[in-house]
C-alpha cells in the first residue's frame, strides 16, 4: 500500500469512528459545549465584588439608622422586662412588650422576642397572683 492509501483508510476509519459517535450519542454538529472553552482544571472564575463601607453607610443612613435604633430599643425593652418582673407588672411588663415588638420589627429579632416573652411572663404573673393577696 502506498502512503496516500494508508492516510485515506486511516482518515476514514478515523471519519467513521467520530460519525459514529455523533449518531450514538446524539449528538449535533451544530451544538457547542461550554467545556469546550473553559479550563481544564479548576472551578469557575468570577470577577471580585468590591462592597465599599460607604455605600452600605449611605443604606443606613437612607433607612434612618435602623439598626442602632433597633439595638437601642431592643436593650431597653429588655431592661424594662427584667425590672418589670420586681416592681409595677403591669406597667413595666406592658411596655416591655410593646417596645419588644418594635423593636422585633426594626431588626433587634432576638432582643424584641425575649423582651416579649419576659413582659408577658411578667403580666400573667401578675394577674394570676393579685387575686390571692387581694
Amino acid at each position: 500500500m502506498s502512503d496516500k492509501e494508508k492516510r485515506e483508510t486511516s482518515s476514514g476509519k478515523q471519519r467513521y469512528s467520530f460519525e459514529q459517535l455523533h449518531k450514538e450519542s446524539g449528538m449535533n454538529d451544530k451544538e457547542e459545549y461550554a467545556a469546550d472553552m473553559s479550563a481544564a482544571y479548576g472551578g469557575p472564575l468570577q470577577a471580585p465584588v468590591e462592597v465599599s463601607e460607604t455605600n452600605e453607610r449611605s443604606m443606613e443612613n437612607a433607612r434612618g439608622g435602623t439598626a442602632a435604633n433597633s439595638r437601642w430599643l431592643g436593650y431597653t425593652a429588655l431592661a424594662l422586662a427584667i425590672l418589670s418582673m420586681f416592681m409595677l407588672p403591669a406597667i413595666l411588663g406592658s411596655g416591655a412588650m410593646l417596645i419588644g415588638a418594635i423593636a422585633f420589627g426594626l431588626g433587634s429579632r432576638a432582643l424584641g422576642v425575649w423582651s416579649v416573652i419576659l413582659g408577658l411572663i411578667s403580666l400573667a404573673g401578675y394577674f394570676l397572683l393579685v387575686p390571692l393577696y387581694s
